[in-house]
């Protein structure tokens, strides 16, 4: 009994592969029918069955990249016999057509490893042969492709092997070599239309190389005549126009050179070479903002191109565009700094280009109007400058509005800290404070050396520092702050006292929640904690007395863990109770509105705005919205540091959104809203939104949550990337 079950086990495992391979067969019969009645896809699907039940059946896989070629697929084209060649490796006519597959695919490297391998099996293969030419020609390999090609000829001299060598030789700049292998091929086969277009390449390379103006007119109008009877046999030919044009323009023939330039992007080549071309032609016509435009399309593909800069560099200087030209041979240094590309005479002519076009645009923008000065700190009035009689030390600060940069801003002959770069700055200074000084001395002198000089008086005031009560959370006389464990933040509540307006209270740096225009202000906001065992509470009053006081942060212990107690699985119910719907809150939206404007166009508010804003809160559940139209700069300081805030913190308020639409500014990488009464030429009339969110956190310890929406209309194209 056991002899018996060993022989029909043995039975079965010479069935199965025999099984297998008749099923392969099957498949790949049903496969050729789909394909004889033009069903390809069905044809596909049958080719990969047979593939997946005979992984080694050829005939499969030779089907399958057939139709896939039919189709289109070059890489399952390039995989497939690639597989073949694998399978059958002593036939080098499968390594030859993977080769070529590959080379279709541009993956040269690829190309060569097989078309070597199957010149290893046979020497003598054409296909193979032409392949490792053509591999070599796009890896830069020229020895290889010489080798190649020679033998490719010697083998057997047809118009495709004479057709290749023309090109290594083209290649190589044996130019007349190129020639005559060229010509024999048009004199075999007068309808070889490439041979026509390397002939005319070649033209051109022997008119750069001719110095007599006879040879190389001769040589220009035998690269437009072999360009002319390639498109006779090819209409839509690319490469016959792109060579013709290069020899129009060199005949000076622009408009002819950019018409057929131009029909070559017409028939979908739009590659590098064509728009760097055509740039040159237009730059060469003294078309330059056309040759801009199409260095514009070349660098938004690749924006560190060297050449294509400084291409667009000349353009914009020939057509005035000064600092767009200087702008263009600066980042184009900057992008030559390591690369071996480039000479010391190129980088010196690069140079001297730059240092020319930025005279030239200093000059250009020269002004006599001297700097307009506003020193916003100290605080002053009619000139004069109240100062704290206790400071050792003064901080002076301000802003500067000027059409040009600055060259220096010095407070009594100090120089002051401000963004180089920046026009209309804001600048910052401590200078030593005696007391024989009497008067704040500020200038500002532009790159034209026009000057501004603001003196301020200075008269001494009180020197009593504000006093700090802090109301919440209630603080130890030591001023020690117990916290529950794992709290990250606490919510700070307090009061400010002095007998002057206070100009600042933050903690911890960070800007508090209160009314500036309010003697003795409460003050809020929250805390971050995490980490931390102290902040400090800082307020400063208009004349520079401050005050710092320093809280410490105590964390109450952590309680026990409960112990769990595993009650008796009970019966299922018969209905699920409901789960409580989650809170978002008391949410309020706020929108400002601002049309209206007193020196800005008007803006004309839409059906679209509410949609929009409905939209984008769509997610919240409103409890309240608040519309506010056309605020005046101190309508809208007002609004957010006192108004908003009391109503928030009457009716805990949890979220805060808010939607502003109007007109926006961007000044020195900062963005604005521009309130109705704003100037043109203020930014300090503009409202600066940048901390709004915080200031918001700050209103209450029931805000959780704050959203900013600027659905502004920028004057300028970076508004819109600053406040998306």
């Amino acid at each position: 009994m056991k002899a018996t079950r060993t022989l029909l086990l043995f039975l079965l495992f010479l069935v199965v592969p025999s099984a297998f391979a008749q099923g392969g067969k099957a498949f790949l019969k049903e496969g050729d029918q789909f394909r004889k009645e033009g069903q390809l896809e069905q044809a596909l699907e049958k080719y990969g069955l047979a593939i997946s039940v005979d992984p080694k059946l050829v005939k499969a896989y030779q089907a399958r990249s057939e139709v896939n070629e039919l189709l289109g697929h070059k890489l399952a084209v390039a995989q497939d016999r690639k597989r073949i060649a694998e399978l059958v490796p002593e036939e080098a006519a499968f390594g030859a057509a993977a080769a070529m597959a590959y080379l279709e695919l541009d993956s040269a490297a690829q190309a060569m490893r097989l078309a070597e391998e199957a010149l290893k099996r046979d020497e003598k293969n054409m296909q193979a042969l032409q392949a490792k030419v053509r591999a070599a020609l796009k890896l830069g390999d020229l020895d290889r492709a010489t080798a190649a090609s020679d033998a490719a000829v010697a083998l057997k001299g047809t118009t495709d092997t004479y057709y290749l060598r023309g090109l290594v030789r083209t290649a190589t700049r044996d130019y007349q070599t190129a020639e005559a292998d060229f010509d024999r091929v048009i004199e075999w086969n007068h309808l070889y239309e490439p041979a026509y277009v390397a002939q005319a390449e070649v033209q051109l390379a022997l008119y750069e190389r001719y110095t007599g103006p006879t040879m190389q007119m001769r040589t220009l109008e035998k690269a437009i005549e072999k360009c002319r009877l390639a498109l006779e046999l090819n209409p839509q030919s690319t490469d016959a126009l792109f060579w013709r044009s290069k020899a129009y323009a060199a005949q000076k023939e622009y408009a002819k050179a950019i018409d057929d330039i131009s029909r070559c992007v017409a028939l979908g080549r739009v590659d590098r070479a064509v728009y760097l071309q055509r740039a040159r032609y237009y730059h060469g016509y003294g078309q330059h903002q056309n040759a801009v435009n199409d260095l514009n399309k070349i660098l938004l593909d690749d924006p560190k191109d060297v050449e294509v800069m400084l291409l667009r560099a000349e353009c914009k200087e020939a057509n005035l565009d000064m600092e767009g030209a200087l702008k263009d041979l600066e980042n184009a240094q900057k992008e030559m700094q390591g690369s071996t590309t480039y000479g010391a005479d190129a980088r010196k002519r690069i140079d001297d280009a730059r240092l020319r076009i930025k005279q030239q645009v200093f000059e250009m923008n020269r002004e006599s109007d001297p700097p307009r000065l506003t020193v916003v700190e100290p605080y002053s009035k009619d000139s004069v400058a109240q100062v704290s009689a206790s400071l050792a030390q003064l901080k002076v600060s301000g802003h500067i509005l000027d059409r040009s940069l600055l060259k220096a801003i010095t407070v009594n002959g100090t120089m002051a800290e401000y963004d180089k770069e920046e026009k209309d700055p804001q600048f910052f200074a401590v200078i030593p404070w005696g007391s024989a000084d009497k008067e704040i001395v500020v200038q500002a002198i532009d790159v034209y050396d026009n000057l501004t000089s603001v003196a301020l008086k200075v008269e001494r005031s009180e020197g009593i520092a504000p006093d700090i009560m802090l109301t919440a959370p209630v603080a130890s006389a030591d001023r020690v702050i117990t916290i529950e464990s794992g709290k990250e933040s606490v919510f700070v509540e307090g009061k400010v006292s002095d007998a002057s307006p206070i100009r600042l209270i933050a903690v911890n740096g960070v800007n508090a929640s209160y009314a500036p225009d309010q003697m003795n202000p409460e003050f809020s906001i929250k805390v971050d904690v995490k980490d931390k065992d102290r902040f400090t509470v800082r307020a400063e009053d208009q004349f520079g007395n401050a005050n710092d006081q320093v809280y410490a942060v105590v964390r109450k212990a952590a309680p026990a863990p409960t112990p769990v107690v595993t009650k008796p699985t009970e019966p299922a119910a018969t209905a699920s109770t409901p789960a409580p719907a989650s809170r978002t809150g008391n949410t309020w939206v706020i929108h400002i509105e601002n049309s209206n404007y007193r020196n800005f166009p008007a803006v004309q508010s839409s059906s679209a705005d509410a949609s929009k804003m409905q939209k984008a809160f769509a997610n919240y559940s409103i409890s309240r919205t608040i519309n506010k139209k056309n605020l005046t700069k101190e309508q809208l300081d007002r609004f957010f540091n006192i108004e908003l805030r009391d109503l928030v913190r009457t009716n805990k308020v949890s979220t805060i959104l808010v939607w502003y639409s109007g007109h926006g500014k961007s000044v020195g990488g900062k963005a604005y809203w521009v309130p109705v009464d704003a100037r043109k030429d203020d930014i300090y009339s503009y409202f600066n939104y940048g901390s709004l969110k915080a200031q918001m956190q700050n209103y209450s310890e029931s805000v959780d949550k704050t959203v900013v929406v600027s659905d502004a209309a920028g004057s300028d194209a970076s508004f819109y990337e600053l406040t998306r």
